[in-house]
């Protein structure tokens, strides 16, 4: 029997909020397409990245709080999140019961889903879209889980009447976790630092020649001799291919890095950290050459 979860308002204020910040990373985005480039384009287009992110992250959120259900079997008591299922075995628990007086503290850097994660003071693990006191609680031996029902009476009941029936067979309380849950880049911390380090940097390199771009003459020199002289001349908007090659370079990198990891690491690791040294080489010249335009 299948139980979806009480519907959160916080659900609703946060669908709202994305529409909102998208909204508002659109107009940035437009804002930027009608200025020169200059501070204002890289000023306009963080913001805009910044909003996108968070948007991202919201419908990631609400797709998991969407995906939240409850299964009351004859075995087992089925919790369905994201991805993830986490199974309690009906012989296992003691009682189902309201979660009134429960000391249990929402994490508000997980909203519009402060009430699902794992409390280790209280061995409590959390799915629930509201409140202590508009949920319930299932109590076993190893771990308690928090729980929202759209109808706590007719869950107890059906709780009730399968663990009456007795266990057609004997299960284990255990949570699988979605694949993509366990994907390596996940759990490899140098692999994280390395690829989104890379990435950083090459937007960091892009947004100091955007910034700097209005300073630059009509021509620059892109190239010099061995006794120091300009030997190639460009249009200014030729410093943009310094960021634009070194962010292609860094994408082939990180595409051929993750195809090559589940075979040979090193190797991995050495064109990611590649891509690390030559965002920072590109921003090293850019200086250089800008400063030297400059004057």
């Amino acid at each position: 029997m299948s139980f979806r979860p009480l519907f959160s308002r916080d659900r609703l204020w946060a669908s709202l909020l994305t529409l909102a910040l998208i909204a508002l990373a659109l107009i940035a985005l437009r804002a930027m397409a009608a200025r020169p480039v200059g501070p204002g384009t890289v000023l306009l287009g963080g913001f805009a990245l910044i909003l996108g992110g968070l948007s991202l992250l919201l419908i990631y959120r609400l797709w998991a709080l969407h995906t939240l259900d409850y299964w009351v079997q004859r075995d087992a008591i089925h919790i369905l999140w994201n991805g993830e299922e986490a199974i309690v075995p009906l012989d296992h628990v003691q009682r189902v019961e309201r979660g009134d007086g429960l000391d249990l503290k929402p994490n508000w850097l997980h909203w519009p889903e402060p009430w699902i994660g794992y409390d280790a003071d209280a061995r409590i693990l959390a799915y629930a879209s509201q409140p202590p006191e508009r949920s319930l609680i299932i109590v076993t031996d190893e771990e308690n889980y928090l729980i929202s029902p759209d109808d706590p009476d007719a869950f107890i009941a059906a709780f009730e009447e399968r663990r009456d029936f007795g266990p057609a067979r004997k299960l284990k309380p255990v949570i699988y976790l979605a694949p993509w849950r366990q994907h390596w880049l996940l759990r490899d911390r140098v692999a994280q630092l390395l690829l989104f380090g890379g990435l950083a940097l090459g937007l960091v390199l892009l947004a100091y020649v955007t910034w700097r771009y209005p300073q630059l003459p009509e021509t620059i020199a892109l190239h010099f001799d061995l006794d120091g002289n300009p030997d190639l001349l460009s249009p200014r908007r030729s410093i943009f291919l310094i960021p634009g090659v070194a962010l292609l370079i860094g994408f082939l990198n990180a595409a051929i890095g993750y195809a090559f990891y589940a075979y040979r690491r090193f190797i991995a690791y050495l064109l990611w950290s590649a891509s690390v040294i030559l965002q920072l080489m590109g921003l090293y010249i850019a200086m250089r050459l800008i400063n030297l335009a400059v004057g």
